[in-house]
C-alpha cells in the first residue's frame, strides 16, 4: 500500500471517529435496527446434511453417477433391521430370523406400513406369506426356498432380516422425521417376540441424525467458546463491561454472518458448521485493540480524542490483517468443491463483519458507556453536596 493510499484511509478514520463521536446513539440504533433485520434473516438458514450435494454437479463423473441413481436406483427406502440379540440368556427367544413366530411378526408390519399413506412401497419376506406363516421352522424354509430372491432380505447367518419401506418423494427433512417416527410407532404397536429388535436405519433417518447432530454441535461450540472467551476477556481487562465492550463486535459479526447465510442461501454443513467458533476466534483480536487503545489514550486525552486516535491507528492496522484474512478465504471459493466455496463465503463475510463491528460500531457502545458512567458519578456527587449541605 503506498503513501497516498495510507494517508487517505487514514484521513477517512479520522471523518470517521468525529461523525462517531457526533452522532453515536444514531449508529448505535442503526447498527440494532441492522442486527434484528439479519437476525431475521437468520431464520432462513437451511442445513445441508447430504453429503452428496456438496459434490461439483457439474463434473462429468458426479453427473454420471447421478444419472445411473436416477436410472437404476429410482427411489430412497427407509430400511427396518429385524435383529436377534443371541446374547440374552432368556428362554424360548428365537435363534434364527426365519422363525414362525417373527415372520409373523414381520407380516403384520409389513401391513401396517402398507396402509400408512406417506409409504408409496414396502418389501418384505411378507409378501410370500399372505396365505398364512407355516407353524415351524421347517416350513417357513421350504417356502422361501420355493420362491426368487429372498436372500436380499436376510444376511448370511440369518441373524438379521430386512424390511424396506419407500416414502413417497419429496420428502423435506420435517417429513422425513414424521415418518421415521410413524415406523416406530407401528414397530412399537406390531407383536415381537422376546429378544428381537427392529431397528430403523436407511439414508433419510441418516440424513435425518446428522442433521440434527449438526445443530447440536454448532450451537454447543459457538456457545462454548464465546463463554470461555468472554470469561478470558474478563479476566484479561479485569472488568466485566470491559470484557464485554471487547466481546460486543463478535455479537454483532456472528448474528451478521447467520444472517447473511440464510440471506444468500448459503448452507449449513459439514464446512460451515464451525464457523461461528471460528469466527469468534479469529475476530476478536480487533475488539481487544480498539478498546485496549482507546482507555490507554483516554488516561491523558478528552474522549474525542482518544476516539480519534484509537480508530485512526487500530482501524488502519486491522484493516490491513481484515482486508488480507478475508481475501484468503475468498481465495476459497475457487475451490471446485461447493462446502469449501461456502466454508470461504462465511469466513470471509465473518472477518469483515468483525472488523465492521470493532471499529465502526463498537466506538459507538464505548462513548455511550462512558457518558452514562459519566452521568452516574455527576449525579453521585450531586447527591453528596445536597447531602453535606
Amino acid at each position: 500500500m503506498g503513501l497516498k493510499e495510507k494517508i487517505g484511509i487514514e484521513r477517512a478514520l479520522a471523518k470517521l471517529a468525529a461523525f462517531q463521536c457526533r452522532h453515536y446513539k444514531k449508529i448505535i440504533v442503526l447498527s440494532l435496527l441492522i442486527t434484528v433485520i439479519l437476525g431475521y434473516g437468520a431464520t432462513g438458514l437451511h442445513f445441508q446434511g447430504d453429503i452428496a450435494k456438496e459434490m461439483p454437479q457439474d463434473l462429468p463423473v458426479f453427473a454420471l453417477q447421478d444419472m445411473i441413481e436416477s436410472e437404476f436406483k429410482g427411489e430412497e427406502f427407509m430400511i427396518i433391521a429385524v435383529c436377534l440379540d443371541r446374547e440374552t440368556g432368556a428362554k424360548d427367544i428365537p435363534r434364527d430370523v426365519r422363525d414362525p413366530k417373527v415372520i409373523a411378526s414381520v407380516v403384520e408390519l409389513h401391513e401396517r406400513l402398507e396402509a400408512e399413506s406417506s409409504i408409496e412401497k414396502v418389501q418384505s419376506v411378507a409378501t410370500h406369506f399372505q396365505h398364512g406363516v407355516p407353524e415351524d421352522m421347517a416350513g417357513v424354509k421350504k417356502k422361501l426356498t420355493s420362491v426368487n430372491n429372498t436372500g436380499r432380505f436376510f444376511n448370511d447367518d440369518f441373524s438379521i432380516m430386512l424390511v424396506y419401506a419407500s416414502p413417497i418423494a419429496g420428502l423435506s427433512e420435517e417429513k422425513v422425521k414424521a415418518v421415521t417416527d410413524m415406523i416406530q410407532k407401528d414397530v412399537d404397536t406390531i407383536t415381537k417376540p422376546a429378544g428381537v429388535e427392529y431397528k430403523i436405519t436407511g439414508m433419510a433417518p441418516l440424513i435425518n441424525e446428522l442433521l440434527r447432530l449438526m445443530r447440536k454441535d454448532m450451537v454447543f461450540t459457538t456457545l462454548v467458546a464465546a463463554i470461555i472467551i468472554f470469561m478470558l476477556l474478563a479476566l484479561l481487562e479485569r472488568s466485566l463491561t470491559k470484557g464485554f465492550l471487547v466481546f460486543l463486535p463478535l455479537i454483532f459479526a456472528i448474528i451478521w454472518t447467520f444472517g447473511t447465510m440464510g440471506l444468500l442461501g448459503i448452507p449449513i454443513s459439514l464446512s460451515t458448521v464451525i464457523v461461528g467458533a471460528v469466527i469468534i476466534g479469529l475476530g476478536v483480536e480487533y475488539g481487544i485493540f480498539m478498546v485496549s487503545r482507546y482507555y490507554e489514550e483516554r488516561e491523558r486525552q478528552a474522549s474525542a480524542e482518544s476516539l480519534k486516535i484509537a480508530i485512526t491507528n487500530i482501524g488502519f492496522s486491522t484493516f490491513g490483517s481484515a482486508a488480507t484474512t478475508a481475501a484468503a478465504f475468498f481465495a476459497l471459493t475457487l475451490s471446485a468443491m461447493p462446502m469449501i466455496q461456502d466454508l470461504g463465503q462465511t469466513l470471509a463475510l465473518g472477518i469483515i463483519y468483525c472488523w465492521i463491528a470493532a471499529v465502526i460500531v463498537n466506538p459507538c457502545f464505548i462513548v455511550f458507556e462512558e457518558r452514562i458512567e459519566a452521568k452516574k458519578i455527576v449525579g453521585l456527587l450531586q447527591k453528596w453536596i445536597r447531602n453535606e449541605r
